[in-house]
């Protein structure tokens, strides 16, 4: 059986950040502001862009669920193949 060492926390190297897939999706969410959308690709797989519709869903959702102030919603757009996701205040409740 191996031998576990104690050592001090200054000794653990740094946690190297790895970009998430979908950090370019939470950005452009982040940076909308109440009123205004964004268009976001469904994905494509000849190109490899653009992103998965429930990935988009389950995203937006969260970020809602997170948020204080702003409601994020989803709304498709078959003819261009991919969807908008909108920014609204949140009602006061």
């Amino acid at each position: 059986m191996p031998a576990i060492e104690k050592v001090s926390i200054s000794d653990v190297p740094a946690r190297t950040s790895r970009r998430s897939k979908t950090s370019p999706l939470r950005e452009a969410i982040l940076g909308l502001n109440p009123e205004e959308a964004a268009f976001v690709p469904y994905y494509d797989e000849e190109s490899g862009e653009g992103f998965k519709p429930s990935t988009v869903a389950q995203v937006a959702g969260r970020m809602s669920k997170d948020s204080a102030n702003y409601r994020y919603s989803v709304r498709s757009d078959s003819s261009r193949n991919g969807c908008y996701i909108l920014c609204s205040i949140k009602p006061n409740v």
